[in-house]
Order: structure tokens, then C-alpha cells, then sequence
């Protein structure tokens, strides 16, 4: 006895095989993304990965509905969105793990919350966090959320490894204001990249969010890059004392990389 395939009906194997081609095309469109993070147009995004709008549309819309990809910054762009970031934090554990010790130690000196974060793109993503009971207001944020760089201390922290150039094309030359403590433009942000390139440390002076304030620095000896170590508060536990952070911070790295077979010169 034969059997036959109806010819609007895929077999498994085809079935299988086209299953695997969006899969790839879906990694192909997310890792363009992912390498302009000031969002691209679908038209590019086509022109990019060598397919037609039609079935870029169709996945970037697939993609949108399990927040993978958001539309933004500006009219007609899409860009990278926070499920990818979550996951790429949740992949990191390899080197979070070990570090976190070092967070709670911290976070139990100080009474505030101890954060651990990674750049992609021009966002900083938050991959792990440690926080405490001793205080009422605490600044905290979901492990795996997403921030513009340039607006909060670890982002900051984290941008003052790139030379000026890196960042001139990474960042526009205006940028869009969180808060009307926001660095308005690109010249200006450069500037204080050059101070904190010199002193290792990057403050986020409500730049991000109106009544948090934070102190940062970088860890430069993980397996992956650079992250870095910030802790953010409540801003009236923040001015006049923001300096009394900066050397339980700095301790704290230096225990880092000391475990991780880095020593900062």
C-alpha cells in the first residue's frame, strides 16, 4: 500500500527544515540588531541580511511579540529589546556566580544595594544584584533590564573603556533627555569620560532617574570583558556623601580581581 502527501500539506522533514530557517534567520536579524544600537529601519535590515522586506516583517514581527525587539529610538527604527537582554544576562552566570559573594559582602558593609552590569551595544544590562533589609528606600533594579548607557554610572563606567571615536559612532551627538539632570550632548559626555578614565570611578547624579543617584567602577579581568560594579541610592543618601562610597567600591574590585588573577596598577 502506497500513502501520499497532500500537496498543501509539508512533510516533517520540510516541516523540520523550514522551522530551522527561520530560527537562523531570526539569530541573523537579532545579531544585526545587536551590533547597531541606535536601531535600523526594516529596509536595512533586509538590505542587511540578504532577505526580502516581506519575510523580514514577518519575523520582526514574531520576534516583537515575545519582546525580543522594540520599535525605537526614533520613527521607524527597531532595536534590540529587554527578553534578549534577559536571557544574555541569564548566560552569564559563569562569571556571575563567582563574584556574587563579593556583591553581598558589600551590599551587607554599606546597607545599600550592590549591582553587576555588562555593556551591548550603547545599553547597559543588569546581570546580577544585591540588595539589603537594613534600609526602607532602596534602589533597585530587575535583573536582566536595560538602560542607556550614557545616563547611569555603571553605563558610564563601562563607556569610559572606549576611545572618543568608539564613541562618536556609538552615541548621537545629542542625547535624548531621562531627566533634567541628563548630559545634553555628546562633546560634554566625552569630557567626563576623560575624568573618569583618570580616577576609575563614575557618579550618576539622578541622570537616569529623578531621586537615584550611584557610584560605579569597572571590573576588568572577567572571562568575557569588562563589567562593572555600581551602587545605586536613594539621592539623599547620595550628596555630600558620595565620596565615602568610592573606597568600599574600589576595595571590593580590587577583591574581585584579585580572586579572578587581575591586579589594577
Amino acid at each position: 500500500m502506497s500513502t501520499s502527501v497532500s500537496p498543501n500539506k509539508l512533510t516533517e522533514k520540510e516541516e523540520s527544515g523550514a522551522g530551522i530557517r527561520v530560527i537562523a534567520r531570526s539569530a541573523k536579524i537579532l545579531r544585526t540588531l545587536n551590533d547597531e544600537p541606535k536601531g535600523m529601519s526594516l529596509g536595512q535590515i533586509a538590505v542587511k541580511v540578504g532577505l526580502p522586506r516581506s519575510t523580514v516583517q514577518r519575523i520582526v514581527g514574531a520576534l516583537k511579540s515575545e519582546g525580543f525587539i522594540i520599535d525605537g529610538p526614533s520613527e521607524s527604527k527597531i532595536r534590540i529589546g529587554p527578553a534578549f537582554f534577559s536571557i544574555a544576562a541569564a548566560s552569564l552566570s559563569d562569571f556571575r556566580d563567582p563574584i556574587r559573594p563579593f556583591l553581598e559582602e558589600l551590599s551587607e558593609d554599606l546597607g545599600e544595594t550592590v549591582d553587576l552590569s555588562i555593556l551591548s551595544g550603547d545599553r547597559v544590562v543588569f546581570l546580577d544584584q544585591c540588595s539589603t533589609r537594613e534600609k526602607r528606600l532602596l534602589a533597585v533594579s530587575e535583573i536582566g533590564a536595560s538602560f542607556p548607557a550614557y545616563s547611569c554610572a555603571p553605563g558610564k563606567s563601562l563607556l569610559s573603556e572606549l576611545t572618543d571615536d568608539q564613541l562618536t559612532r556609538l552615541l548621537p551627538q545629542t542625547l535624548p533627555h531621562l531627566t533634567e539632570e541628563t548630559i545634553p550632548d555628546l562633546a560634554k559626555f566625552i569630557k567626563e569620560m576623560e575624568i573618569i578614565r583618570q580616577t576609575g570611578v563614575a557618579y550618576d547624579r539622578e541622570e537616569h532617574t529623578d531621586g537615584i543617584c550611584a557610584v560605579s567602577t569597572v571590573i576588568r579581568s572577567l572571562p568575557r570583558g569588562t563589567a562593572a560594579l555600581s551602587i545605586p541610592m536613594p539621592a539623599q543618601r547620595f550628596y555630600g556623601e558620595e565620596k565615602a562610597y568610592v573606597a568600599p567600591l574600589l576595595r571590593c574590585r580590587d577583591k574581585i580581581s584579585h580572586s579572578l588573577g587581575f591586579l589594577y596598577r
